[in-house]
């Protein structure tokens, strides 16, 4: 891909977002009412879930890169401050990489339990 034609990271990021925004408001609108419709909602949830633990880590390693090679850099305190939100932010990453782990098996088990009753 010509990579002045390619998305930023955080458009991408932006897209994603609002995709699972709109996935939202049509199934609280009732859009998923069929339980082969919900088995695939599930399943492709469960794969994003699972692409999350994947990015996270990744990201928290390019700021960790950033900093260390001064492209994220400051003066006195303010090097300091930003190793401590780095430090916070892989924090908040890890987490949500854990969550995402417990969100993959849930959908995973929700999946299943959904097949299950779906079958005659």
């Amino acid at each position: 891909m010509n990579p002045s034609t390619a998305a930023s990271p955080s458009l991408l990021a932006a897209d994603a977002g609002a995709t699972v925004r709109r996935l939202s408001r049509c199934v609280d609108e009732g859009g998923l009412d069929s339980p082969a419709e919900m088995y695939r909602v599930l399943g492709a949830l469960r794969l994003l879930a699972d692409d999350l633990t994947h990015l996270l880590p990744a990201l928290q390693d390019r700021l960790e890169e950033g900093v260390l090679s001064g492209r994220v850099a400051g003066r006195g305190d303010a090097v300091a401050a930003t190793w401590e939100s780095v430090g916070d932010v892989g924090r908040s990453l890890a987490h949500a990489g854990t969550v995402a782990l417990l969100m993959t098996k849930e959908l995973e088990n929700s999946q299943v339990a959904l097949r299950d009753l779906a079958t005659p």
